[in-house]
């Protein structure tokens, strides 16, 4: 995470937190880093023969069509103006961490092999809770290469109970055994 996209998002938290929008106007800057980092939306709006007055249209009807808050947008248009845009990822993690802070909660990933139910989803967010000892904020998603088992990022410290893991730490003893 840069510098540049920790004073933009220092910047733009400040503003939310006198809307009282912390996590409406993270909601928004996702959104937006998804829309822009599409690339092909990205290739129309960098090269260079869309002019600055294309170039904000452009930029304008998709904030339009997104339905942003007038600070999200405004960012949004000076990032464009400065062809700052590719750092819109980073401002949104230095933006999400600061609120975070602010709100004394802890983020958590949770990887499986295949979805997991509701039941085993609630398991894991409250082990994940009594870990980090704070509110945290969950995400999820599937990733069949673990082939089992659950990966748990609390904060980042990765607690990996993965059959791909397990396997990996098995085939490494057995190699150091037969030396």
């Amino acid at each position: 995470m840069g510098s540049l996209g920790r004073r933009y998002a220092r910047a733009i938290l400040s503003l939310a937190r006198e809307e009282q929008r912390l996590d409406e106007t993270g909601e928004e800057l996702a959104t937006l880093s998804t829309v822009f980092g599409d690339p092909q939306l990205a290739a129309v709006i960098a090269n260079p023969i869309l002019e600055g007055k294309g170039r904000r249209d452009l930029v304008d009807q998709v904030l339009a069509a997104a339905g942003v808050s007038t600070t999200v947008a405004n960012l949004v248009r000076l990032l464009a103006e400065r062809e700052r845009l590719p750092q819109l990822p980073d401002i949104v993690r230095a933006y999400q961490a600061l609120v975070d802070r602010e709100l004394g909660r802890v983020r958590v990933g949770i990887r499986s092999a295949t979805p997991l139910s509701a039941e085993v989803q609630q398991e894991v967010s409250a082990l994940a809770r009594r870990l980090a000892g704070k509110e945290i904020v969950v995400t999820s998603g599937v990733e069949p290469q673990l082939l089992g088992g659950v990966v748990l990022d609390v904060g980042g410290t990765v607690y990996d109970g993965s059959v791909q893991t397990r396997l990996a730490h098995m085939s490494k003893a057995m190699i150091q055994d037969g030396n």
